[in-house]
């Protein structure tokens, strides 16, 4: 790739979110925090159904203008005493649009350029 097509690539793709870290938290909700990206407006968290390692399978989605997000219990996939979630976050340049942040996250996921995903956050159900 020559210097242009990388300072393209550079602008346009924020980087994607380092350190990010998570817990159960006794009330079954998902509390998730990473280190803040310069320039970034939005971060999207993606994650699937309990035990799916895959990140293709990361079919829900979550939104945050801050470089922490909670997933509240009754939203969190089924999980069963030693069960994992697989967690991702993506940075965008951009706010997202819509009436609520799944709006936000669906316009994001599917008009504009983000990151790549974090390194899984993986979290697992204790007894």
């Amino acid at each position: 790739m020559n210097f242009h097509g990388e300072f393209t690539t550079l602008t346009r793709h924020p980087n994607a979110p380092q350190n990010a870290t998570g817990v159960l938290n006794e009330d079954g909700s998902v509390s998730l925090s990473w280190d803040a990206v310069t320039k970034a407006q939005a971060y999207v968290i993606h994650y699937g159904n309990a035990n799916e390692s895959d990140p293709h399978e990361a079919i829900f989605m979550g939104y945050s203008e801050t470089p922490s997000w909670t997933l509240a219990a009754t939203d969190v996939p089924a999980l069963e005493a030693g069960d994992k979630i697989y967690l991702y976050v993506q940075t965008f340049n951009v706010k997202g649009r819509g009436a609520n942040d799944i709006e936000k996250a669906a316009y994001l996921n599917e008009h504009e350029l983000g990151s790549a995903w974090s390194d899984p956050v993986i979290l697992t159900k204790t007894p």
